[in-house]
């Protein structure tokens, strides 16, 4: 698979974040690391980060699944991404408790239809490297919400 190494770090990142968010979480003390804010922040990273991890690993293997098909390999990773994200939108999007906000969430809900576009693109002229394009903005994402998540656990310990 062309860029075979680049699908595989990837992947090693999405473990990474996914680990490193359960890490902070399981050490976080503060009644506000309970919130419904703070639990939305750790599951969506998680799943975002587990997702980045079965598409970078998955690759590879339906690479040599397909017969070492590029585009067919490109449009299934780039179908599957789009699926798993239209339903997170459609499941943790919803106003509530972790969306305080109406315009975060409205721009949120908009920067991850612009990633959607981007997969449909992506899935009908299959090119590596959009594609490769496309993981670097899915894992945004997770990081956004993992530098919120740092801040904040940072922010509140500090005596003044």
């Amino acid at each position: 698979m062309p860029g075979e190494f680049y699908f595989m770090a990837i992947g090693g990142l999405g473990v990474s974040l996914a680990g490193f968010v359960g890490i902070i979480t399981a050490l976080d003390r503060r009644e506000e690391a309970r919130s419904e804010i703070s639990m939305w922040r750790v599951r969506n990273i998680v799943f975002a980060g587990f997702t980045l991890t079965m598409v970078g690993f998955g690759v590879v293997a339906v690479y040599s699944a397909t017969g070492d098909d590029v585009e067919l390999t490109i449009r299934i990773a780039s179908l599957f991404l789009l699926l798993v994200n239209g339903i997170r939108i459609a499941t943790e999007f919803r106003p509530g408790p972790a969306w305080p906000d109406r315009t975060g969430r409205v721009r949120a809900i908009g920067l991850e239809a612009l990633g959607m576009l981007g997969l449909a693109i992506s899935a009908v002229v299959a090119d590596v490297g959009l594609f490769q394009l496309l993981l670097i903005y899915q894992l945004g994402f997770p990081l956004s919400i993992f530098f919120f998540t740092i801040r904040d656990a940072a922010g509140s310990s500090r005596t003044t």
